[in-house]
């Protein structure tokens, strides 16, 4: 099967879309078929290469425009014949390459979550956007939360489908000895429960909640990530008194991640808005056996940590019930290898790599053969 994938940005660009994009690319390589990744690179050249199978095309970028990448290459390159085109949304500049570019293919679109940040400039969108639903074969979403809350889905519902996100779980699992570095870390903690972040250093990512939060709490607080609110959030952590407990690790190397897992206590994810549809680290905290604090949302967030099995849920942008809920994990280990124990069940039954390829394999060999292209 000859499939083109249209994303934004391929590893080792970091972020959730991009790891689960390099998953489903080499996923389906190992399955028999042949991929095309087009995205856009980070600098104003075009490179291609060959990563695991999988040809990757990241396609020369001159800026951007409404966080959208300038990449007039990529209209040419994603317009290669295919079998199957799967398309992350959201991200204009594909929507626009399919509206220009064959429209007989199959297509599946990968709906990642609404446009909540510059929803008003929907307006001008919405026209591509119906489009785009409308062209669409079949649209995938993670979680059932998803498709019940989307105000833009509730029109297209009879062409969609749930299939939750995976990852490859024994690479969290199979963690037997904590990284030289990390393991200093954790010795420097002393007695403090650590209390950890993976995310982009972004509004609606809400680590200034969980800083907040450190108040009331005799914890240890790690933020991985880079973005543009870095210095705005040592200067919350500063002025609450807890910037001695509150370490910004900045970028690390995805290798180190699973030892952070392993040495951490808690994992929260802060995140008080549904541009957080899904929490792919609440799995690779669940895959590590660690109980999860994340917010009620209108998204697959509280779909993927239940309260009271896999960890709790509190409400979003509220620093004292955050704080309430670490300091209730804090104080019980029991309760917090029992939440741990329920994370890492449910991780092996709904989210691993391998189900995840198959049900998207499966899904394309069913639109391909209703198509003729088979």
């Amino acid at each position: 099967m000859n499939i083109l994938v249209l994303g934004k940005y391929y590893p080792p660009y970091f972020g959730g879309i991009e790891t689960l994009t390099r998953h489903w690319c080499e996923g389906f390589v190992r399955l028999g078929g042949r991929v095309r990744c087009v995205v856009a690179n980070d600098r104003p050249r075009t490179h291609r290469e060959t990563v695991q199978g999988v040809e990757v095309q990241r396609m020369a970028q001159f800026g951007t425009l409404l966080s959208t990448p300038v990449c007039p290459g990529y209209l040419r390159a994603a317009r290669a014949p295919a079998d199957v085109i799967q398309v992350h949304f959201p991200n204009p500049l594909a929507d626009v390459t399919l509206l220009l570019g064959r429209r007989s293919t199959p297509l599946v679109v990968t709906y990642h979550s609404d446009i909540i940040r510059q929803a008003g400039l929907m307006g001008l969108y919405r026209p591509l956007l119906d489009w785009l639903l409308r062209r669409a074969t079949k649209i995938v979403v993670a979680t059932p939360p998803q498709l019940e809350h989307s105000p833009v889905l509730c029109r297209h519902r009879s062409r969609c489908e749930v299939i939750p996100f995976g990852l490859d779980l024994a690479r969290f699992e199979a963690v037997t000895e904590i990284a030289p570095e990390i393991a200093a870390a954790r010795r420097a903690a002393g007695d403090r429960p650590v209390l950890l972040n993976i995310g982009r250093l972004v509004g609606y990512k809400g680590q200034r909640y969980l800083i907040e939060a450190m108040r009331r709490l005799d914890a240890v607080a790690w933020l991985v990530g880079t973005g543009p609110l870095r210095a705005e959030l040592e200067t919350v952590a500063a002025e609450a008194g807890v910037a001695d407990r509150v370490r910004f690790w900045g970028e690390v190397d995805d290798e180190l991640l699973p030892s952070m897992l392993h040495a951490c206590d808690v994992f929260v994810l802060s995140s008080i808005t549904p541009n957080e549809a899904f929490g792919l680290v609440q799995v690779e905290a669940m895959a590590c056996g660690k109980p999860v604090i994340s917010c009620q949302l209108n998204s697959g967030v509280p779909y993927v940590n239940q309260d009271g099995t896999t960890g709790l849920v509190v409400p979003p942008g509220d620093a004292e019930a955050l704080a309430f809920a670490a300091q209730k994990l804090c104080a019980d280990p029991g309760l917090r290898r029992a939440l741990g124990e329920g994370g890492r069940r449910r991780a092996k039954a709904e989210f691993s790599l391998e189900q995840m390829v198959q049900r998207y394999w499966n899904l394309f060999e069913r639109v391909r053969t209703r198509s003729g292209t088979a």
